[in-house]
């Protein structure tokens, strides 16, 4: 079963971390992540995570910790920084659109396929007017993105929580890099 994730990155895919270790020490002052979990790049939501997270809906079912039900529950993985540009989606991403056209690219798998066998170096071509751009300028509808450094929230479902603007602005501000966010599922 695919994870569900609500993924913060840099608009700027080409864009690298100066160091990982930054943003560790930058999350948790912030307190947006806590101590290590599993692994060195898995931590525990940190105290700040519901203020930093907005959760939407009536009453959203979001586990912090795991408990003896063997529900997910939310962590934060930090992927800080991959050799190339990486596309990241689930399976449920949406077609994305022509930002010229804005016709929607029904073969953007195979697309995609190509732009990774090619190293990330073409742009893809709108079957409907035949504009070419770099597969990070089509609209994905906030169902995919692409980068070098991403901010993973497990167990978060699609439009279930978004990034509040002061995480962000923090994380804007902090390496002079616009942020923005995606879901993967």
């Amino acid at each position: 079963m695919q994870k569900s994730l609500l993924v913060l990155c840099p608009v700027d895919p080409h864009w690298t971390l100066p160091d990982g270790e930054g943003l560790i020490h930058l999350l948790q002052s912030v307190q947006l992540i806590g101590e290590l979990y599993r692994s060195t790049m898995d931590f525990w939501p940190g105290e700040r995570f519901l203020d930093l997270i907005a959760f939407l809906g009536c009453s959203p079912d979001i586990k912090l910790e795991p408990d003896g039900d063997d529900r997910h529950f939310c962590f934060v993985r930090l992927r800080t920084r991959t050799p190339s540009v990486e596309f990241h989606a689930g399976d449920h991403s949406f077609a994305p659109r022509c930002r010229q056209c804005r016709s929607a690219m029904d073969d953007w798998r195979d697309s995609i396929r190509d732009w990774q066998q090619h190293a990330g170096d073409a742009p893809l071509t709108c079957g409907s007017c035949g504009h070419s751009a770099m597969p990070w300028d089509y609209n994905w509808r906030k169902s995919a993105g692409f980068g070098r450094c991403f901010i993973e929230i497990n167990n978060i479902y699609p439009r279930e929580a978004i990034p509040q603007q002061q995480l962000l602005d923090t994380l804007n501000s902090y390496y002079q890099v616009n942020w923005h966010y995606f879901y993967q599922n």
